[in-house]
């Protein structure tokens, strides 16, 4: 029925700590989507596609 005063407290901090996380997760994804940066697993995607149209450039030159 009733809680110690020090059990509310860490139930408390642990809310809060869970929701900062979670919130941080959603943010940094907003963040690469409103910025077009890769997320997921197709990250290293990026790297290749750059090389791929370095060596395009290099050889029909723009």
């Amino acid at each position: 029925m009733f809680q110690n005063p020090s059990t509310i407290w860490i139930e408390i901090l642990v809310l809060v700590l869970i929701v900062g996380f979670f919130g941080t997760m959603i943010g940094i994804y907003v963040y690469k989507k409103i910025h077009h940066i890769p997320t997921g697993e197709c990250s290293t995607c990026a790297g290749k596609k750059n090389a791929l149209l370095k060596a395009y450039y290099k050889k029909y030159k723009k």
